[in-house]
């Protein structure tokens, strides 16, 4: 299916008007100035909080608990 963007425009699929539609609502753009160690402390913290979220669970399952002997 072809449609009209615009008049000084040629015509484009329907597929180059989605493409379109989603790079103009992303906010990537390429004025952003990430640093490599940016990416590497987001991906260092993801993978530490979910072992330190896990844990308790974990433990709770494998019988440890802080209540002492009753």
């Amino acid at each position: 299916m072809l449609t009209t963007i615009a008049d000084d425009h040629p015509l484009e699929t329907t597929a180059d008007v989605r493409r379109k539609a989603i790079d103009d609502w992303l906010p990537i753009t390429s004025s952003r100035n990430a640093k490599w160690w940016y990416s590497a402390f987001h991906n260092v913290t993801a993978m530490v909080r979910a072992c330190v979220l896990s844990l308790p669970y974990a433990m709770a399952h494998l019988g440890c608990n802080r209540t002492g002997p009753n």
